[in-house]
């Protein structure tokens, strides 16, 4: 992982900009939003939550890159275990970042949905993402958390980009570890003009993987422009290309109702498959006009294309020892186009927001299999695997083609009706077609609406340091894909509302958020066949969160955080209320300490827990729970100057034997074994 140079954790509120970069929408005072970490330049508001969201949505958390760093996020999920309310999910064989926020989950194929510099970044599918990219972490929680007018109950992520600074600066990382891994990463930033900077960020991974014959190889370059040709106008383009090669993974069968019975080594797919290729390249063009008086133009388009390939063998059936498994062949692509342009402006006491967005996504899922049966099981013994089956000719099973069109429209609301109380609306209309045409059968499906959505907040304040707020929203998502029958989903609904209270003390950030949320539509796993997803009629979730951060004297510093989470399905035609991997206690604490002199050298250690409670492991009636675990994490630096710094990491420290995540009893995804990483990082 990179190793940051800058002074760790100043927690507090977001630092202003210097007075020439400041936004004249943003009034500092009014930025709330707790930052863990050290921001370092400006925020771009073309690629992060707008001021609004910053002042309303107490419970929500900016992981900033010296605290990712730190905390040795390797993966997305790493990263959010800093902040309450999230757990994993199916990760799709080992090919994309899945969570769920306060008990919603995503969808089984596309993941929770998560956005890069604001544009929704895996709307059909993405990969896994690179941390290498990544500048900071947004998490917008409750029904405030929106971002350019998208929001959600439950919350929204959103991922900012490493962009260009006004100062060149450079760094190379290199990095071995456990299981062979190699890694190599590149950040270069160059003034070229007193108007004009580039930055390219490049990494190159390639490890044998901690899994029996589960290879991993991803080249990720992420370039990006910003240009100021006159004071209040600023462009800025941000690229990424992706490539993500691994095995097909679907994890283990649990054995006997214990999903921790086989060694979380041995892999059931067939190496002879080989590896399942995605492809992804995003290419996003923003920009912000000053408009004076205290108003901006703020707008930008992305665009998105991708494809997944690979064959499969996965699990289908346990028969005692023999696990039968399904040979299969994905074809998946993906063009995603989305525009968006919002004016913002503030008159005395009254902020304005009012956007228009529109999105046309051409989504392709094409998917050939062959089920097993006594006469050819495809099968392989769970306890003595032996490799080189052959399964019969594979059959067309999915050959879907959506077509979206989408757009929004959206006004947002804030006054500061006292120096104590503020309050806070929305409101959206989004107008969608929807087509799904099922080129197997000829049958089309289509959806047509133009839903009204609200939301409401309040803040108030007892007095500087002490605050109150309650915020109430509604949302709805489109959802992708055919069901069990063949016909498409209806959109997820939802409604929820959130009370909390927050304290801003010397060195200390606190805040306790109280939710209660109530969607419709979700798909999971049927219970009936889980080839396919089936919506849940009803998922409520209620539950009680704590996140916290303080400085510790002059060196060391804290953060914490605990989640309660009561999430149940109200559908009868599922054998269980349990939500598919969402624990009902989880926590983390993490601590950093550094000893820097003036010179930028000396020692830095750092050490985390991550608790996760029992979770439901499968929908299917098996009662499949996943056992509770503590996850440990400790790293130690030394900075020998500003220039050079070693680092030597270790994940799970301790070696606790757990399961990450569950689709179904037959796909158990183990968490990884002790991992070991030393890096150097040589900066200029």
């Amino acid at each position: 992982m990179t190793l940051a140079t800058a002074a760790l954790f100043s927690l507090g509120a977001i630092a202003p900009a210097a007075a020439d970069e400041r936004d004249p929408n943003t009034d500092p005072a009014a930025q709330e939003i707790v930052v863990l970490g050290t921001r370092e330049q400006h925020t771009d508001r073309t690629l992060s939550a707008d001021p609004a969201t910053e002042r309303m949505s107490q419970s929500s958390r900016v992981l900033e890159r010296d605290l990712l760093t730190a905390a040795g996020s390797y993966r997305l999920s790493d990263a959010l275990e800093l902040v309450s309310g999230v757990s994993n999910q199916n990760n799709r064989g080992g090919v994309m970042d899945n969570f769920a926020i306060r008990g919603f989950l995503g969808t089984p194929d596309g993941g929770g949905e998560y956005y890069v510099d604001g544009f929704l970044a895996n709307r059909g599918m993405a990969p896994p993402r690179d941390p290498a990219t990544t500048e900071r972490i947004e998490l917008l929680k409750g029904p405030m958390g929106a971002l350019f007018g998208d929001a959600d109950p439950g919350g929204r992520v959103n991922l900012v980009s490493k962009t260009p600074g006004t100062v060149a600066t450079g760094s190379a990382t290199l990095t071995y570890g456990s299981f062979n891994t190699k890694r190599a990463e590149l950040d270069v930033n160059q003034p070229i003009t007193a108007t004009l900077a580039v930055r390219v960020v490049g990494a190159v991974e390639d490890s044998d993987g901690w899994r029996d014959f589960v290879t991993l190889k991803r080249r990720t370059l992420a370039p990006s422009v910003t240009w100021r040709p006159t004071a209040g106008v600023q462009l800025t383009y941000v690229g990424e290309i992706t490539r993500f090669d691994t095995p097909f993974d679907r994890g283990m069968p649990a054995i006997a109702g214990d999903a921790n019975a086989l060694p979380r080594n041995r892999y059931f797919g067939e190496p002879s498959n080989g590896v399942t290729r995605f492809r992804n390249e995003r290419h996003q063009l923003t920009g912000e006009l000053a408009l004076g008086g205290g108003w901006a133009l703020n707008g930008g388009v992305a665009w998105r294309t991708g494809s997944l390939n690979g064959f499969s063998a996965d699990q289908s059936r346990l028969v005692g020892g023999s696990l039968w498994r399904q040979r299969r062949q994905r074809d998946y692509t993906v063009d995603d186009l989305s525009a968006r342009m919002e004016l913002t402006g503030r008159i005395a006491r009254h902020q304005l927001s009012v956007g228009l967005k529109g999105t046309v996504l051409d989504y392709r899922e094409g998917l050939l299999r062959r089920n097993p049966s006594p006469v050819a099981p495809y099968a392989i013994d769970v306890f003595a695997p032996v490799y080189g089956g052959t399964a019969l000719p594979l059959t067309p099973f999915t050959d879907n083609r959506e077509k979206r069109w989408a757009a929004t429209a959206y006004l947002q609301y804030l006054w500061e009706v006292t120096d104590r109380l503020t309050l806070s609306g929305a409101v959206r209309y989004d107008p969608y077609r929807q087509r799904i045409a099922n080129n197997r059968t000829g049958a089309v499906g289509r959806a047509v609406d133009d839903p009204v959505n609200f939301r409401v907040g309040a803040q108030y304040r007892l007095d500087p340091r002490f605050a109150l707020h309650a915020n109430w929203g509604e949302n709805f998502v489109l959802n992708s894909g055919t069901g069990r029958d063949g016909s498409g989903f209806a959109p997820e609904t939802g409604k929820g509302y959130e009370l909390g209270a927050s304290a801003r003390l010397p060195g200390v950030d606190l805040s306790a958020s109280w939710f209660s949320i109530e969607k419709r539509n979700i798909l999971t796993n049927d219970p009936v066949d889980p080839n396919f997803n089936a919506p849940v009629g009803r998922l409520r979730s209620h539950g009680i969160e704590f996140d916290g951060s303080a400085k510790l004297g002059r060196h060391w510093q804290l953060v914490a955080n605990y989640a309660w989470t009561h999430a149940r399905t109200l559908d009868r035609s599922f054998a269980t209320d349990r939500v598919l991997d969402v624990p009902t206690h989880a926590g983390t604490v993490f601590l950093l300490g550094r000893f820097l002199d003036a010179d930028g050298k000396g020692p830095s250690v750092s050490g985390g827990l991550a608790y996760v409670g029992d979770r439901i492991g499968a929908i299917d009636g098996s009662g499949l729970v996943l056992p509770g675990y503590v996850k440990a994490k400790a790293a130690a630096e030394y900075a020998f100057s500003r220039r050079v710094t070693v680092r030597l990491e270790a994940d799970n420290l301790f070696d606790a034997r757990y399961s990450m995540s569950s689709y179904s009893s037959l796909w158990v995804y183990p968490g990884a074994p002790r991992t070991v990483r030393g890096s150097v990082r040589i900066a200029y």
